[in-house]
């Protein structure tokens, strides 16, 4: 055996490169992998994104108002933010896939409860949750941007509006833009805008307000020239004392709207014409004058009555009438007057006890004046020869004088008071 033999061999370390990076890369390609899943899941919940404008929030809240298709929520309010030109608002809605397919040119969006009313109870449940976005699948091409309604179309309308002017008088700033236009009870448009300008030709104030009327309300749906079939309807009613005016319902605590209404009396009128939209003829200021207005020239009138002069002559009167009741005069009279009545009635008890005793005998006299001229006649009848010219007239006197006697005992009887104070002369 050699030296070389003897020597330990030498281990030696051979390093060969894998393809796998090693399980320490596990868990950030398993986060990265999650991370990856969860985006396209995003995208693939969050669906469709689109625009629609409206001319006020009303309460729109990103993340929390609610998109619905009939009844069912499909979507929500992602973000509100103002228009580039400040001029309306624009509102990203998130919508399911299941909708992409009806967000054409024909789909409405309109807001339900941005005017709360309590003539639409369905509307006041925006005083608490907030507005909501209905969403009303149309014809049209695919689209994803659109122009809401602050209020919900009329059937058929396909959004198509008309808009019209009113010079109003009264409260109108307190008109808020959706408000309802009504006719005998109907909601045929709503109030587009308000403003407050000055007249310097007629050197005075001006309020006009545009209204936008559906033709659909009136049946005027799908017709060709909308506007020329409106104006002409509204001329002819115009004719017949159409007039619009602002009221209150509820009165005085109501929400303020317009209401076109039929004035019997009004003076003839017709539809305007400035150059822009047509004008509605507004009610005379006394028919469309605010509560409050009214009560001013109540309050006028009684500023305007003597109130100081007619308490002066109340205290007058009252201090007349309590010296008349103090005066020593009175209170005198009084007594006298009572102690008169006492005498006149102690007389009368005691005559009327014996008032009876003499009708009686009165009565008595009577019957024996009857029984004797009725003996005088048979006696005279019986014997012909004791006839005397007197006879008859002296029968005829004793009847009259029983008579007589009759009618003053039912006269006394009647009115004891007689035998005191005479008879009194008959009034005619």
């Amino acid at each position: 055996m050699t030296d070389a033999d003897d020597e330990p061999r030498r281990t030696e370390a051979r390093t060969e490169r894998s393809r796998w990076p090693g399980w320490i890369w596990a868990v950030p390609i398993a986060a990265a992998a999650i991370v990856l899943w969860l985006a396209i899941s995003a995208i693939a919940s969050n669906g469709e994104t689109v625009t629609v404008s409206f001319d006020s929030a009303h309460g729109l809240k990103g993340g929390d108002s609610e998109v619905l298709m009939r009844g069912v929520t499909v979507g929500k309010v992602s973000d509100v933010e103002l228009s580039k030109d400040g001029g309306h608002v624009v509102a990203k809605l998130s919508l399911d896939h299941d909708v992409d397919k009806y967000l054409r040119t024909g789909t409405r969006f309109w807001l339900l409860g941005a005017t709360p009313s309590l003539s639409d109870p369905a509307s006041l449940r925006g005083i608490i949750a907030g507005p909501q976005i209905v969403m009303e699948p149309g014809p049209g091409k695919p689209t994803r941007e659109f122009q809401g309604l602050d209020q919900p179309p009329a059937p058929g309308a396909q959004g198509l509006e008309v808009r019209y002017v009113i010079h109003l008088k009264g409260a109108v700033g307190e008109l808020d833009k959706g408000a309802p236009v009504l006719l005998r009870g109907f909601r045929v448009g709503s109030v587009a805008d308000t403003a407050l300008r000055y007249d310097a030709g007629a050197d005075a104030l001006d309020t006009p307000v545009t209204i936008a009327l559906e033709p659909a309300r009136f049946g005027l749906a799908g017709q060709k020239g909308g506007r020329q079939a409106m104006d002409a309807m509204l001329d002819h009613l115009i004719a017949q004392g159409l007039r619009a005016r602002l009221t209150q319902d509820p009165p005085v605590i109501g929400q303020s709207e317009i209401e076109l209404a039929f004035l019997p009396g009004a003076p003839k009128a017709a539809l305007g014409e400035n150059g822009g939209p047509a004008v509605i003829p507004a009610a005379p200021s006394a028919d469309i004058a605010s509560i409050a207005e009214r009560a001013d020239t109540v309050m006028s009138r009684i500023e305007a009555l003597p109130i100081e002069q007619i308490g002066a002559h109340a205290r007058h009167a009252a201090a007349r009438v309590d010296a008349l009741a103090s005066s020593p005069a009175l209170a005198a009279s009084i007594r006298h007057l009572d102690s008169t009545l006492d005498e006149v009635d102690r007389t009368v008890h005691q005559v009327a006890p014996q008032v009876t005793p003499l009708v009686a005998r009165l009565r008595q006299a009577a019957d024996q004046a009857d029984q004797a001229a009725v003996a005088a006649r048979r006696t005279v009848a019986g014997d012909p020869t004791r006839q005397d010219a007197d006879l008859p007239s002296a029968l005829h006197e004793l009847s009259g004088a029983a008579r007589s006697i009759r009618v003053l005992a039912d006269y006394l009887e009647r009115h004891p008071e007689a035998l005191i104070k005479g008879k009194g002369k008959d009034k005619k």
